[in-house]
């Protein structure tokens, strides 16, 4: 992480500033719990450990609170900005200005004083927030630790109160995923979901399902993904609201227990881009 900090005088700014760029994740993130989905501040340490691999990650707070999947916004809206730079042929950098108000219209967070100041709790929660890692590979164990964060400035006009943007740089593990093209581009409509749990769900069903027809997962492979602290039961409850609701963006899902599966109890997700599918399923449950 130092070697982040050391350099950071010397690195090239970016300048994010691209109207239509999509937003973009990548696809590790996707992947693993990194972020926080509880509505409440989180402190806890958080581990989880892949066992087909052995790869472990465990992500430290700070007294801030874990980040949120809120609080990711900003990296998918400055993963975006580099991606569509890159592909414009525009030279990019991991050290970038976001200008604030343009960040705030794209993510649609609206843009009052209360917009403004969560972007601050935000830059702490990302920057407090330590992710480290263990993986194994040809009797070689690799531990790496970053934070989503490396640096920032936030600039604020003493005049009028008004937060005008801010410069930060990316840690290196995350702009090398993003310059060397792992990630993937969310939908338009995913900054319209407020619940969390339909934000983490739709990570999941984009990173797996993707532009397959079908993907399934089973249920407590899914309650796992989400590293959330409630029970199980609980953790059901509210993806089959989900389910009932539809609310996923460019996905349809069914919930199967182990008798209808004649497996185990599962999620299964359609791609779905027409809405269609998802069409027919409220109409036939709603009926």
């Amino acid at each position: 992480m130092s070697s982040d900090l050391i350099a950071s005088e010397q690195l090239e700014l970016f300048v994010a500033n691209i109207i239509d760029a999509a937003p973009k994740g990548d696809t590790q993130s996707m992947e693993f719990p990194l972020f926080s989905i509880s509505s409440k501040r989180d402190t806890d340490t958080y581990r989880y450990q892949n066992k087909k691999t052995g790869a472990s990650i465990e992500i430290v707070p700070n007294e801030k609170g874990r980040a949120t999947i809120h609080d990711k916004d900003l990296l998918l809206y400055c993963f975006g900005q580099i991606a569509e730079a890159n592909n414009r042929g525009i030279p990019i950098g991991q050290k970038i200005h976001v200008t604030l108000y343009d960040f705030l219209k794209t993510t649609k967070k609206g843009t009052d004083g209360k917009a403004y100041k969560s972007v601050l709790e935000s830059l702490k929660r990302l920057t407090g927030t330590t992710v480290y890692t263990t993986t194994r590979q040809d009797n070689f164990k690799k531990d790496k630790g970053f934070s989503f964060i490396s640096d920032y400035d936030l600039i604020t006009d003493e005049k009028t109160g008004r937060m005008k943007y801010v410069e930060l740089i990316l840690p290196n593990i995350l702009f090398n995923a993003v310059s060397n093209n792992q990630i993937l581009t969310y939908s338009s409509e995913y900054f319209s979901l407020r619940s969390p749990y339909d934000r983490r769900l739709y990570e999941l069903c984009r990173k797996h399902c993707g532009n397959q027809t079908q993907w399934e997962i089973g249920f407590e492979n899914l309650y796992n993904k989400f590293g959330v602290k409630s029970p199980l039961r609980e953790f059901r409850r509210k993806i089959k609201e989900i389910v009932k609701k539809q609310s996923i963006p460019d996905y349809c899902l069914m919930y199967a227990d182990a008798k209808t599966s004649g497996t185990i109890e599962k999620i299964i997700v359609f791609k779905d881009k027409s809405g269609e599918i998802k069409h027919d399923f409220l109409s036939n449950n709603n009926d």
